[in-house]
């Protein structure tokens, strides 16, 4: 397997859900967020990089700046910080790299965690601590 920043390094397809336990709740209405995560990750363990969606609800485009590092083996955590709308959009994230099926033929890098919002937001609704579940998959196709 590639060291820790080869594979944190690069452009993901992320996407959150709302973590709701309903199995009647449609699908759709679980969307947290979609969005395109890139990273730059640094030999020391550092992370670095903006995650950008386009068309979510009303507004044209968004972003966060993150900044955060590795932990433990294959595990990270960063914080999204950005002004949006008059807001003060604060979110923490903690995840992990998953391993990847050996007979998998559709190999693909994938990180998951959890990520909440770490301050309400006035102009637009959203309570502090609110919480999802995301998942990323890396655009870059698995090295053989």
């Amino acid at each position: 397997m590639p060291a820790w920043a080869d594979i944190m390094a690069g452009t993901w397809s992320y996407r959150a859900f709302k973590n709701d336990d309903d199995l009647a709740l449609p699908f759709n209405d679980l969307r947290f967020a979609t969005a395109t995560l890139t990273l730059n990750a640094k030999p020391d363990d550092t992370l670095s990089g903006t995650l950008k969606g386009e068309g979510w609800g009303t507004w044209i485009e968004w972003g966060l700046n993150l900044e955060g590092a590795r932990d433990g083996e294959a595990g990270f955590q960063f914080q999204g910080v950005n002004k949006i709308q008059g807001d003060t959009w604060v979110y923490t994230y903690q995840g992990a790299v998953l391993e990847t099926l050996k007979a998998a033929s559709n190999k693909r890098f994938i990180i998951t965690g959890t990520v909440m919002r770490s301050l309400a937001r006035v102009h637009v609704p959203g309570e502090a601590g609110e919480h999802a579940t995301f998942i990323a998959v890396k655009r870059d196709h698995y090295p053989d």
